[in-house]
């Protein structure tokens, strides 16, 4: 028989950290680890948040964890939504192998009797292979129901890593790759720099500096930004402490001493994650950026990891590397309870859009054509 825990409060998470952490490490999903999600919710909590990690066991083991926090918005609204949300990417509830419909009974009866009870279980960035929304959607007995939705998916581009060595590997890529990346290198090293990754924790502070600031500048009148509110600096801090060079691997590229490219990822069981960094313009003739993400490529290689997930988004430097993809989508369960109807009405716009897109990808290529030929020409005469 589970049994089950409510955590709210963060030193209870504290305590079960070791465990918590040794089952993002089976799942292996990097940023589900508490080293980077309770560093999240001490400095990035949205206002007015509390924390609601549902931890799941069989006799002493812990079997399931979601690590949820509950957030209610000024339309009345409560959403339960993974720690980490809007900072995170491909997360997901935590289950052992096997564990997956106890745990499903346990995290639907417990939404039932959890206060403030959720108007909606958000799942935001999770795996389009994920099927936790359709297990809470299974039922429970009593008045709690769930109503899938989706409201959106994005590609998630990714480098399935081999066996063997990273000679190997990158003797597997085009020729065009390997010519670029070998020049790319010779250039550096002209210029008398290196790729190295930073390990002593003296180093680590200001490498997150400039980090921020590399990122900072590269978005400059462009667009706001995520990594530049309050609170960033100091996620990144302690989840460096908490998890250590190994599972929180900070890359960079320096000429002379000056870092000129820093890329931050995080690893867990065969999975290493790309999370983000900043690079100079200066040197963007030796595209520091992608030489550091190579550098961390080929040590994931080496270490036996199976693949290196690059995150949303088809940017062209990721394309140049990623050889599959794994799609992240947004969604979650509505809570048939009292205020659905108006919940359902509040998601409708965002899943119909969703639908409509898909719909669009579906037409034979003339009608698509025709179709942005007439949304065009609507927008001329606005």
């Amino acid at each position: 028989m589970a049994s089950v825990e409510v955590i709210e409060d963060v030193s209870a998470a504290q305590a079960l950290a070791p465990a918590w952490d040794e089952l993002a490490v089976a799942c292996s999903l990097p940023l589900c680890s508490p080293g980077w999600m309770l560093a999240w919710w001490k400095h990035l909590a949205p206002s007015g948040g509390q924390l609601r990690i549902i931890a799941v066991r069989d006799g002493s083991q812990l079997v399931a964890l979601a690590p949820w926090f509950v957030q209610s918005g000024e339309s009345g609204r409560t959403d339960m939504r993974f720690l980490g949300a809007e900072m995170s990417d491909r997360v997901d509830v935590l289950c052992r192998p096997g564990s997956e419909p106890a745990a499903a009974r346990a995290l639907r009866e417990t939404l039932a009797a959890i206060e403030p009870r959720p108007d909606l279980v958000a799942f935001e960035a999770v795996p389009v292979s994920s099927a936790w929304t359709r297990r809470l959607a299974g039922g429970v007995s009593g008045r709690l129901r769930f109503a899938r939705y989706r409201n959106s998916a994005y590609p998630a581009p990714a480098v399935d890593l081999p066996s063997g060595t990273p000679e190997e590997w990158l003797a597997g890529r085009s020729s065009n790759f390997r010519g670029q990346m070998g020049r790319l290198r010779r250039r550096l090293e002209k210029q008398g720099g290196t790729v190295r990754q930073i390990r002593d924790a003296s180093e680590v502070p200001g490498a997150l500096t400039t980090l921020l600031a590399l990122h900072a500048s590269r978005w400059e009148g462009r667009a706001e930004s995520g990594l530049v509110k309050p609170g960033v600096s100091e996620l990144l801090g302690e989840a460096a402490t908490a998890l250590g060079p190994d599972r929180l691997r900070l890359w960079a590229a320096e000429i002379d001493g000056e870092l000129i490219s820093v890329q931050l990822f995080l690893a867990a069981g065969t999975e290493v994650k790309y999370w983000n960094g900043g690079w100079s313009e200066d040197h963007a003739d030796v595209k520091p950026s992608m030489l550091t993400i190579l550098a961390a490529l080929e040590e994931a290689i080496s270490r036996g990891e199976k693949r290196l997930d690059l995150g949303v988004g088809t940017h062209a430097y990721k394309l140049r590397f990623a050889n599959s993809e794994d799609t992240l989508t947004w969604g979650g369960v509505i809570v048939r309870n009292r205020r659905w109807p108006r919940t359902r009405a509040e998601m409708a716009p965002r899943v119909l859009r969703y639908r409509a897109k898909l719909l669009a990808r579906s037409l034979p290529a003339p009608v698509i054509s025709r179709v942005e030929a007439i949304v065009k020409g609507r927008r001329g005469r606005e």
